[in-house]
């Protein structure tokens, strides 16, 4: 399966709605795929805030109410009997007392309601951060290969790729030879990405052309991200403080094979 069709499914297997085919599926790649997996922990965690704000009502609930039900029928049959003054107050009374004993519980809902809100709009907030960055870098990507030459400093060498962003930059971005493993470096260029300077690495793969950018990261906990936008596979991950973002036309399997190489 892939990564959006079990990110697709993670809520139904929370809520336990899959068969049990489709479940061991979806189970099975959670366990191996990290960016899935911190989905699902994500989901169990707010899962977990909600259940933690919901309270039980309170035991002998159920006997206080109709005990009070009671009473306030005896004091119907006798209002005739009773000084209209007195029996307005007792009311009055009653009334209060009885608002107050569902206070804790109306609390517990609006508070759960409070953190399903904050839950979702956190996640739409993140969710909206990902594609305006996953807009920059295929943009970034696509003018690199609109132009004659898509790397600034043109080597196979990473130990002349490496050097070259040094006072450029404000961070040392990781270069790695993976010409083994089937991706060629070509070079390295500056980009600019989400309001900043980034690193962008050019590696080649077959007829096909990878852009990996690299920037610090503001969030070691940001989850994953995939996507194919115009026939061009992304992949965008974070690690040892770095943001990586690779993006090329090649297939989403072989892009993955580079993101693990990183």
């Amino acid at each position: 399966m892939r990564c959006e069709q079990v990110r697709d499914r993670i809520g139904m297997l929370i809520d336990g709605e899959l068969a049990a085919g489709e479940r061991d599926a979806v189970i099975e790649h959670a366990a191996a795929c990290a960016e899935c997996e911190h989905y699902r922990n994500e989901l169990l965690r707010l899962r977990h805030h909600l259940q933690q704000a919901r309270k039980v009502a309170p035991s002998g609930l159920s006997d206080r109410i109709s005990a009070r039900l009671s009473v306030a029928a005896l004091d119907m049959q006798s209002r005739d009997e009773t000084p209209a003054e007195p029996r307005a107050r007792w009311t009055r009374t009653a009334f209060m007392q009885g608002l107050a004993s569902y206070i804790p519980q109306a609390a517990a809902v609006l508070l759960a309601c409070a953190i399903s809100i904050a839950g979702t709009l956190w996640w739409t907030h993140r969710t909206d951060q990902q594609e305006s960055l996953a807009h920059d870098v295929l943009a970034a990507h696509v003018r690199s290969l609109l132009q004659d030459n898509a790397v600034q400093i043109a080597s196979l060498d990473t130990h002349t790729v490496k050097p070259w962003f040094a006072g450029r930059l404000e961070f040392s971005p990781v270069v790695k030879d993976l010409s083994s493993e089937g991706f060629q470096l070509i070079g390295g260029r500056l980009d600019y990405v989400d309001g900043q300077r980034v690193a962008a690495l050019v590696y080649r793969r077959r007829l096909h052309q990878i852009s990996v950018f690299v920037w610090p990261s503001a969030d070691r906990s940001a989850p994953g991200y995939s996507a194919k936008v115009d026939g061009f596979n992304l992949l965008g991950w974070s690690k040892a403080s770095l943001t990586y973002w690779a993006v090329s036309d090649l297939n989403e399997g072989e892009l993955r094979e580079l993101q693990a190489l990183y």
